[in-house]
Formats: C-alpha cells, structure tokens, sequence
C-alpha cells in the first residue's frame, strides 16, 4: 500500500472516530449543551460539497470521508435539536448540574 493511501485511511479513521465519539456523548448525557447546530449543519454542507468533488475525482478514500462527514454532522444536529427541545424548563434535560440537597449554600 502506497504511503499516501495509508495516511488518507488512517486520517479519515481518526476523523471518523471523533465525529463517533461526539454522537456517543450526545447520546449518553441526552443534553447538547455547547454544541452548535448551525456550526455543524454548515459543515454538513461543506462535506457535500467536498463529495461532491471527491465523486468527480473518483477517490475512493475521500468519497467514504465526505459520505461520513455528511452523515454524522445532520446526525449530530438533529441530536443535538431533539435533546435542546426535550430539556426542562430549569435546564438542558439530562443536565450534569448538581441538584441543591447534594450542595447546600453555606
């Protein structure tokens, strides 16, 4: 296997990796607090128009890249919509916010 091809499937391994890491926390903790959705449905339609060029070059690696990228990144948005619209009046639902029996004001 050529270096360049190895480095373009670890790279899109590594890539795929974080985008699995954050739907997996998003996914555990039911809340999208800090998570910007327009930020990642504007990387959805980067990544579309990156596939887009990845088709025309025919590029095998890019292609899987860029078809993943789409995907985790409507993925994510759409989580990260249903957990905002499902939290709870006082918070995110699902907050990581320590309730006032388990710290008392002093």
């Amino acid at each position: 296997m050529e270096l360049h091809l190895l480095c373009g499937c670890l790279g899109t391994g590594i890539v795929i990796g974080g985008y699995i890491s954050q739907v997996v926390q998003l996914v555990r903790r039911h809340h999208a607090e800090g998570v910007s959705v327009r930020s990642y449905l504007l990387w959805a339609v980067a990544s579309g128009l990156l596939l887009v060029h990845a088709l025309n070059i025919r590029s095998p690696t890019f292609t899987v890249l860029t078809i993943f990228q789409v995907l985790a990144c409507v993925l994510i948005a759409i989580l990260a919509t249903i957990y905002r619209r499902s939290a709870s009046p006082g918070g995110a639902a699902g907050s990581m916010r320590p309730s006032a029996p388990d710290y008392p004001e002093p």
